[in-house]
């Protein structure tokens, strides 16, 4: 299956270029346990490399635009007095070697630093932090993200809204998700699990308008290599205060499933890119289950967005 694009493949791995361990943890260090991967960087340095590299790939190729997708490891939640900085003094910290920003920010600001729209398809913070927001508005760069709904959380987008719509009382949702590859090893560690357990639980509340009780389990099985693997309960109220049951199974190929969302993200944000659109592209919020500035996370009404937008191009 892989010889008929061997070749394709091996001229591709020309461009690969080391990435950062800034603020990663020790599972992910050790997948990256490569020795043209900088063990001691500065924030300032890795910022000076990543700009450089992207640069470097723009003229080789001769490209007039690139974009860059965030679908590196999970990171653990991000949380400290950088989230709540304004971009000129997160530029101000980062000028005096004060700031501390996660790898996938660090990727997300070099990218906007050379004006090419990012997406981030994980759920580590990228370019959502109030700072890179306000930077990808002032630059005029667009942006959009995050973590891609490709399986279990995409069900829950679509299945909500029907038990919402029907007045059909949700009591509660239990997932259980296992999967293998290189993204179940890293969501094994605890600290990364806890970012896309967040970011899969949250959605249903605010679809329902209330929060049932709620279970998200995630676990390695080594096994099932890139195969995910999800089955659901959910336990509901219908008429005459009737309890009910509905359960589902969702089996599925982790790299088939987001590949052809990544092609699309890239496309319409390259598109965006020359229409002269910049800051959150809103209007991809279907894509993901925690989308940048939107609070609401039924599918149908999201994907309306998306439909309203492509209407407006014809115009």
């Amino acid at each position: 299956m892989l010889g008929g694009c061997r070749c394709d493949l091996e001229e591709w791995t020309k461009n690969v270029r080391p990435g950062t361990l800034l603020r990663t943890n020790d599972t992910i260090r050790r997948l990256a346990d490569l020795p043209d991967v900088p063990q001691r960087e500065s924030l300032t340095d890795c910022l000076d490399r990543l700009r450089r590299d992207l640069d470097d790939f723009r003229s080789r190729h001769q490209l007039s635009q690139v974009v860059v997708v965030n679908v590196a490891s999970t990171e653990p939640p991000f949380d400290d007095s950088t989230m709540r900085m304004t971009w000129s003094e997160l530029e101000a910290a980062i000028r005096s070697g004060k700031a501390e920003l996660p790898a996938s920010s660090v990727y997300a600001l070099a990218a906007l630093q050379v004006g090419m729209p990012y997406v981030n398809f994980t759920p580590s913070t990228g370019a959502g932090m109030p700072a890179l927001q306000e930077y990808a508005r002032q630059r005029n760069v667009p942006i959009c993200g995050k973590d891609g709904k490709t399986g279990e959380t995409l069900m829950k987008s679509v299945l909500a809204p029907m038990f919402a719509h029907r007045n059909l009382r949700v009591l509660s949702w239990v997932g259980h998700n296992i999967f293998g590859n290189r993204d179940g090893i890293v969501l094994n560690d605890p600290t990364n699990k806890a970012s896309k357990v967040q970011s899969k639980d949250q959605l249903l509340g605010q679809i329902l308008g209330y929060k049932p009780q709620t279970l998200v389990t995630i676990e390695y099985i080594e096994s099932l290599d890139d195969w995910k693997t999800a089955w659901d309960h959910i336990h509901f109220r219908g008429f005459l205060n009737t309890k009910m049951v509905l359960q589902f199974i969702w089996q599925g190929c982790d790299s088939l499933l987001a590949a052809p969302l990544v092609i699309d993200l890239a496309r319409l944000c390259l598109l965006a890119q020359r229409r002269g659109e910049g800051g959150v592209l809103k209007h991809l919020s279907a894509f993901f289950k925690s989308p940048m500035e939107v609070d609401e996370n039924d599918f149908f009404r999201q994907f309306a967005w998306l439909e309203e937008y492509a209407a407006s191009l014809r115009r």
